[in-house]
């Protein structure tokens, strides 16, 4: 785990936020397992809202406002958080862990391109093959 930083623009002027760039895997999945609920795995409900304002408390080390604070964020101007936002996510795209989720119901994709195919193909009939008949044949048949 590595702080990272970058800057934002805070009343008027320039200042700093610090944060952590990978969480531990306990806090990763409490954070998953609070904003997706996964009770039909076919069609998962996300709460994003919910999952950037947890990874944001969660991560956030150092700020011109109150680290950790729930209502700090919910307060702050939608022109700064989206700055904040944008720098912290670039580590926590939600697809990704998402991904990694899927990984436990289905499998890697790698295991099931491996996966051997079977195929089907069709069998001879017992009753021999058809012998194609000529017109001459056809015609001898016919005055006999």
């Amino acid at each position: 785990m590595a702080i990272k930083s970058f800057e934002i623009d805070w009343e008027g002027s320039k200042a700093t936020i610090e944060y952590e760039d990978d969480l531990t895997f306990g806090e990763l999945e409490s954070v998953i397992n609070n904003c997706v609920d996964l009770s039909d795995v076919t069609k998962p409900k996300v709460n994003i809202p919910n999952y950037r304002q947890t990874i944001l408390l969660k991560v956030i080390r150092n700020a011109p406002f109150e680290v950790g604070s729930a209502a700090a964020l919910r307060n702050m101007k939608a022109s700064v958080a989206k700055q904040i936002i944008a720098g912290v996510m670039v580590d926590y795209p939600l697809a990704k862990f998402l991904e990694d989720w899927m990984v436990t119901f289905m499998g890697s994709t790698t295991e099931n391109e491996q996966q051997p195919q079977s195929t089907t193909s069709v069998q001879v009939t017992s009753d021999g093959q058809k012998k194609q008949q000529t017109a001459s044949q056809s015609n001898s048949s016919k005055t006999s």
